[in-house]
């Protein structure tokens, strides 16, 4: 696990999911500690993609839980986050990366009988460049997926 004060970080969409949901007492010291030296950062897009990962919850369920995600929803647009924009720098850097790697590198995600589209799968891979092309532009080290496989 990396340590909190070589921070600040910029969190991918994966890795600040991750920490949101993970409980265990290990991961809460280490989010405690590196939230008394720094604030969480983001890009841009990471906010846009959690928006639209509640947005997709909410449609697919019931009535009755409806109001628990709207609430969760909130709850994320109103913490305290560092929102790096997507601007003009990031852009640039953002279409070099994806010049220099043209094919996502990874295979389609699979779960629960769901396979991953062509299309998901390329703008999970575009997304995933634009964020760490913000890291780049903000000179800060990027934490992707969880802490412990940097």
């Amino acid at each position: 696990m990396c340590r909190p004060e070589a921070g600040p970080f910029l969190f991918d969409t994966s890795a600040e999911s991750w920490l949101a949901r993970n409980r265990t007492p290990e991961v809460q010291l280490w989010l405690a500690t590196y939230l008394k030296m720094h604030q969480i950062a983001v890009s841009a897009v990471t906010v846009s993609e959690r928006v639209r990962g509640y947005s997709m919850l909410w449609r697919k369920s019931p009535e009755g839980t409806r109001s628990r995600i709207s609430a969760a929803r909130l709850a994320y647009l109103h913490q305290p986050l560092t929102v790096f924009a997507l601007d003009t720098a990031t852009a640039v850097v953002a279409g070099e990366i994806m010049a220099l790697l043209p094919e996502p590198p990874t295979p389609p995600r699979r779960a629960h009988r769901h396979a991953e589209s062509r299309q998901e799968r390329l703008a999970r891979w575009r997304f995933d460049r634009i964020i760490a092309a913000t890291a780049l532009v903000a000179a800060r080290p990027l934490i992707h997926n969880t802490l412990g496989a940097q």
